[in-house]
């Protein structure tokens, strides 16, 4: 009895050496926590000629790269840290994919699709809205879970089953993605198969910098945030491509740019994996949760409901715009579902790759566990030799 006892202890030991084992890979995941710094502030990023791009409440590095409202190209040649100042150098013209609209969706096609379910949570799980909320942060609870929500249910009323975990990563520290990193697995874990998993934010920059009206309503711009350091980078980049383009057209105004930044930010999880911010403090949270449910429709049709045409490089380039105020007028025409290129299909492999290999651990040790100490000196005479005979 004793004997099945301490097995079962050892057991649940290495059960849970694997589902650690598993929240902790990559090794270099510590690089995605460097997200906010400790103090307030924002840093300011230039053009070659002194011309501000963008502010961003996050430390900029060298060789980050940065696409603004207008899809210009740019990449940090320079930082100073001390003046939180950064200098970029323009690389050239981004083509946002063509995609194809028409009258005719199928939604039988767009049903078959909606099984794969949208996942979200939220790292910094204190972020909040002065005007709404009263304060910046809420332990716990902030006010941006109240826009993840918006978002899930939004995503909900089009037939997509997207899941929320409400989940606390605080503080917010330097350890906040590594925490949300184990909320991330567990999500995926349980809600396979996934479509997309989106890590929800607010910025910490002036107010106007994210304030936009799109149909119409006034709302928050969306920045959508890019890690460097993943295998799926490449397939991430192309959805927010996708999500970029159908906005440009549908809903002007609602996306402010793309930021492709040092670290991962627990992307590598996913092929399809975005880190959204959704406005700013200064800004109230209703603007925010207005923007969400527009994302929803921008999620919906760029991965359920688009068709974009071959390689996806070229497409239409949107009209220069700036900082300020502007109209939408909203495209009302259905979507053709698009389908996962080449590079999702690598990247999910690549995704979900230390999965499996985990996963083959925890059963090999426990195979090996689970048996007596004759059948595992029989088993090891039967890989490297014969029995002796009696």
């Amino acid at each position: 009895m004793a004997k099945v006892k301490s097995r079962g202890k050892l057991i649940g030991a290495i059960i849970m050496f694997v589902m650690l084992f598993t929240t902790m890979l990559p090794s270099n995941i510590s690089i995605a926590d460097n997200w906010y710094e400790d103090e307030p502030g924002y840093y300011t990023l230039f053009d070659e000629a002194g011309k501000e791009l963008t502010t961003m409440a996050s430390e900029m590095f060298k060789d980050d790269e940065y696409i603004s409202s207008d899809n210009k190209h740019y990449s940090i040649s320079r930082v100073d840290k001390k003046e939180r100042k950064a200098y970029a150098k323009f690389l050239g013209d981004i083509e946002l994919p063509e995609f194809e609209l028409v009258e005719d969706l199928s939604m039988e096609v767009a049903a078959q699709n909606k099984d794969r379910s949208i996942l979200i949570y939220c790292t910094h799980s204190s972020e909040s809205y002065v005007p709404s909320d009263g304060t910046t942060s809420i332990p716990s609870k902030g006010g941006i879970f109240d826009v993840a929500e918006s978002f899930k249910n939004a995503l909900q009323e089009k037939g997509i089953k997207a899941v929320l975990d409400k989940t606390s990563h605080d503080p917010h520290d330097a350890g906040a993605y590594r925490r949300s990193r184990q909320t991330a697995v567990e999500l995926i874990r349980k809600n396979m198969p996934v479509a997309a998993v989106f890590d929800v934010h607010r910025d910490a920059t002036p107010k106007h910098t994210y304030e936009t009206k799109v149909n119409g309503e006034y709302m928050s711009k969306v920045r959508i945030v890019i890690g460097k350091r993943n295998q799926n980078r490449k397939a991430n980049e192309e959805l927010a491509y996708k999500i970029k383009a159908i906005a440009d057209k549908a809903y002007p105004g609602l996306i402010k740019d793309i930021y492709i930044g040092r670290g991962e930010y627990n992307q590598e999880l996913s092929p399809r994996s975005l880190l959204f911010e959704f406005g700013t403090h200064e800004i109230s949270k209703d603007a925010a949760q207005k923007s969400a449910r527009y994302m929803a429709d921008v999620v919906n049709k760029a991965i359920y409901g688009g068709v974009f045409k071959a390689k996806e490089q070229t497409g239409t380039k949107t009209e220069k715009r700036g900082e300020g105020d502007q109209e939408a007028q909203p495209k009302q025409q259905s979507y053709r579902v698009s389908p996962i290129s080449q590079e999702e299909q690598k990247g999910a492999g690549r995704g979900i790759l230390w999965f499996i290999i985990a996963a083959a651990v925890g059963i090999v040790i426990f195979a090996l566990i689970s048996k007596s100490g004759n059948e595992l000196t029989d088993g090891f005479k039967g890989m490297f030799g014969r029995k002796k005979r009696e």
